[in-house]
């Protein structure tokens, strides 16, 4: 009996730490053939409620990290590289933000939305005690599920870049003037019903991230009777769709790069070196200190550290130097409610007055919807700076001139609107190429991205080919391409390796010669492609960095690194695999479990497939990134014909039947059916359930025999 007592004061401690908004039993969740959780709920709290805890049952573990890093205890979880989470919340002063913003900048009903998402990570740990990975994660509150979403965001816009930069001594390098270091991809496409056979638009959604982990992409259908019905992607801890669409309207983002921020190289007072020099006089720092846990041998050790801010903003130190970063990002925290109006707005006009937010402080957004609208919008937190000032990276004039203090309008960044040309498009590339010729933006502004990728220069060129009206099977032609454009930036930037005098170098002379006729595509029964990937992955390996980053550096591949990077490649290949002539299939795979299909694709085409070396042995190389998640959408005015497809399936446990279903599918491009009228799901359901049905009866039935 006083087990049973302590247990109930337990649960309704538990329950009375924060507000209990949500009845479960108001929260359906449709299961469906492929496991895809479709939330049904009475409010829009009570659909965020469901999307967590579909996603919980789905994946987690994943969630638990997301969490952990909006309250600072992924250092206590994951030691030194956790921590890394908890210097930048602290460092950036994000969870001090939220506590004092989180009432003022949130609307009270966006607020209930993600006190009903809290509550129902609380009620999953509640539930599931064994899955907690650490004790002191739950319960969670909304202001931490902010704190975790800032941080998250702002260090997508250019921050973690910043920050991978001075740490590294790269700053030229990786934020020059006409550089940037990307570690991740999109491919986006939208196309009026003007230039289709059939008068539908068209929209490709076709977002690149890891496959897997905290930034790997969730499909969920959120609904309520309060107007939100949105379908598409997400990552562990979001609390609404950030890629998808709903009966009237979608979008896809890409990652953009303009300059989000700025970094100074400050100097510092050779007598003090708290004092730095701003306008030809030095300064005092402004010193705080910041508490930090560390997990080291299963010992969780406390950590205090001093952090300076200065008039541009926080201040980091190194051996290199005192660096100061200006980042707008940090200091907003509606970017999941400004997503959450994107996955509620009826038509064009209702959705970009939620961009006009601009809270959301990156990403090209590509949209379509039924009455026939298309738009490229290259958007985000984008400084104003002085055109008349040298903006290139590291800033070290150390003056109040270099330091903005508004972002451009929404008007004022680049956008193409219902172009003549009918279609627009983005991989990443410049914003001032994304449709066909003489339909393009043609402004500037300090900071302004210019450079393209091949993914870019293939979409361009493909679209622009097409002459009349467009198909489907055009598109997907054009979507699964897997080709380096000829005679474009891949061939002018790897020039050396592709000149190369094999007699010069007799020992690789059949890799050289084979590298010269290798066609440039990606398919997985090419028996050149393999050598090039390999060759591909010696040379990401060589400068530390993504693949892309080739594509834009000041520097053309050297001939030294490619005969190293060609040379490698021959050794590995022929010690695991016996020959040079093997199909890129045999090596590249898409590996889950004790599954494993032959991946087409290759680094930045667009049928886009990064990879690492997974089974040394064997020669075998594993999908990581790319290509996951993928959305279609076909417009009309009776509304939005809309397939998808996953890497792998909807659940990340193991033991689940759609822990893999979706792979096959995947390899072979083909699509799902998303449905969105509750009939039809429920005809064709898998299975049909409250969450936390059996807990609460459980629950009541021990409060009644108590």
């Amino acid at each position: 009996m006083l087990l049973r007592i302590l247990l109930c004061l337990s649960i309704l401690g538990w329950q009375n730490a924060f507000s209990q908004n949500v009845n479960p039993l108001d929260v359906t969740i449709i299961r469906d053939s492929l496991g895809v959780p479709h939330i049904f709920g009475k409010t829009d709290a009570d659909a965020a409620y469901g999307l967590a805890y579909a996603h919980s049952e789905d994946n987690f573990k994943d969630i638990q990290e997301a969490v952990m890093a909006g309250k600072g205890l992924m250092g206590s979880f994951k030691g030194k590289d956790g921590v890394l989470f908890d210097f930048g919340l602290k460092f950036l002063n994000i969870d001090s933000l939220v506590e004092a913003r989180f009432e003022k900048d949130l609307s009270p009903h966006f607020r209930s939305v993600l006190e009903g998402y809290a509550q129902a990570l609380n009620d999953y740990a509640e539930a599931h005690p064994k899955e907690v990975l650490l004790k002191k994660t739950f319960p969670v509150t909304a202001k931490e599920l902010v704190n975790s979403s800032t941080l998250s965001i702002s260090l997508m816009a250019g921050l973690g870049m910043a920050l991978k930069a001075v740490n590294e001594n790269r700053v030229e390098e990786f934020l020059g003037s006409n550089e940037a270091h990307t570690g991740s991809g999109s491919n986006a496409l939208a196309v009026e019903p003007e230039r289709m056979d059939d008068g539908r638009s068209y929209l490709l959604i076709n977002s690149h991230q890891p496959i897997e982990g905290r930034f790997a992409w969730y499909e969920a259908h959120i609904v309520s009777e309060e107007g939100w019905n949105c379908v598409g992607g997400l990552f562990p801890g979001g609390s609404g769709v950030f890629v998808g669409s709903n009966p009237n309207l979608g979008w896809g983002h890409t990652f953009n790069y303009h300059q989000f921020g700025d970094i100074y190289k400050l100097e510092i007072n050779p007598k003090n070196k708290n004092q730095y020099k701003y306008d030809g006089e030095w300064r005092d720092f402004y010193v705080r200190k910041i508490k930090l846990k560390v997990k080291v041998i299963g010992i969780k050790i406390p950590v205090s550290k001093k952090v300076k801010s200065c008039a541009y903003g926080p201040v980091f130190e190194n051996k290199y130097g005192s660096w100061a970063f200006r980042f707008p990002a940090h200091k907003d925290i509606r970017a999941t409610e400004q997503w959450f109006l994107m996955n509620k707005a009826k038509n064009f006009g209702e959705f970009t007055e939620a961009m006009k937010m601009q809270a959301v402080p990156l990403f090209n957004t590509v949209y379509a919807d039924k009455d026939g609208n298309i738009m490229l919008h290259s958007g985000g937190k984008i400084p104003k700076r002085n055109p008349k000032l040298n903006w290139t990276a590291p800033i070290t004039a150390n003056t109040s001139d270099y330091k903005w203090t508004d972002i451009l309008d929404y008007e004022r960044l680049p956008h193409v609107e219902n172009p003549e040309c009918g279609y627009v498009y983005n991989a990443n590339n410049t914003p001032l190429e994304c449709t066909g010729d003489g339909c393009n933006w043609d402004e500037y502004f300090p900071g302004l991205q210019t450079f393209m990728y091949n993914r870019g220069e293939r979409f361009g060129s493909l679209m622009g080919e097409q002459e009349g009206l467009f198909t489907e099977e055009d598109l997907d032609r054009i979507k699964y391409d897997m080709r380096y454009h000829p005679d474009g930036i891949y061939e002018a930037k790897f020039a050396a390796m592709y000149n190369l005098d094999e007699s010069k170098y007799p020992d690789i002379a059949d890799a050289i010669i084979k590298m010269k006729k290798w066609d440039r595509n990606g398919n997985a029964d090419n028996t050149d492609a393999a050598l090039a990937m390999v060759v591909h992955d010696f040379l990401r390996q060589e400068i530390n960095g993504p693949f892309a980053l080739y594509m834009i550096r000041k520097q053309n591949l050297s001939e030294e690194m490619a005969v190293n990077a060609i040379r490698k490649a021959k050794k590995l290949l022929v010690k695991t695999h016996g020959t040079l002539d093997v199909q890129l299939g045999e090596v590249q795979r898409l590996i889950r479990g004790d599954k494993s299909f032959p991946a087409h694709g290759l680094r930045e085409v667009p049928r886009a497939t990064d990879t690492k070396l997974h089974d040394k042995k064997k020669g075998i190389y594993k999908v990581t990134a790319g290509d996951g998640y993928i959305q279609i959408v076909r417009f009309s005015k009776d509304g939005a014909d809309i397939r998808s497809i996953n890497a792998f399936g909807a659940s990340s446990n193991p033991d689940s039947p759609h822990y893999t279903d979706q792979m096959e599918m995947f390899t072979n491009h083909e699509y799902r059916k998303i449905h969105l009228d509750r009939e039809t799901l429920e005809a064709k359901a898998e299975s049909i359930y409250h969450p936390r049905k059996n807990h609460l009866e459980q629950r009541a039935e021990l409060n009644t025999k108590d």
